[in-house]
């Protein structure tokens, strides 16, 4: 039955086709590339700065001496302390490479507070840095409109 084969083919090829349109995430949609070439490169490079700003993990390097045992988990569960000034070497600050970077932050797994900064910014300025709650006190206390209103 030839017809019954060609229709699973156009069905698959149909799924397949559509895959791919969806994968695009948040790149420039197919059409309006002028050629695959370009749809490629946007593709990629939208990839790789959605990675970038998705995770922030590699090493920190301090100029002087600091301490640093930190950490939490989609800002919900906050442990530990520590303060950094230095540079930070992987993916990090929306970017992967070497970075200058600033960390001071403590909690106590259900409320901590952090302030960070990446590239450009001076920890005695505040407006430089990004400060916020974290846990679930940082999900639902002002101010609002900072990192902290939303896990990340």
């Amino acid at each position: 039955m030839p017809g019954k084969s060609v229709v699973s083919w156009a069905v698959v090829t149909l799924a397949l086709v559509a895959s791919a349109l969806e994968l695009q995430g948040c790149s420039a949609p197919l059409w309006d590339a002028k050629d695959s070439g370009e749809f490629a490169w946007s593709y990629v490079r939208d990839r790789y700065v959605d990675l970038c700003q998705t995770i922030d993990g590699g090493i920190s390097i301090a100029t002087k001496p600091s301490f640093a045992l930190y950490g939490h988990f989609a800002s919900l569960t906050p442990i530990g302390a520590g303060q950094i000034d230095g540079y930070f070497l992987g993916v990090g600050g929306g970017q992967i490479g070497v970075t200058r970077m600033y960390l001071r932050g403590y909690g106590v797994l259900i409320w901590g507070y952090e302030e960070l900064g990446w590239r450009d910014f001076d920890p005695e300025d505040m407006g430089t840095l990004w400060c916020q709650d974290v846990g679930v006190p940082g999900l639902l206390l002002p101010p609002y409109g900072r990192p902290g209103q939303v896990p990340s």
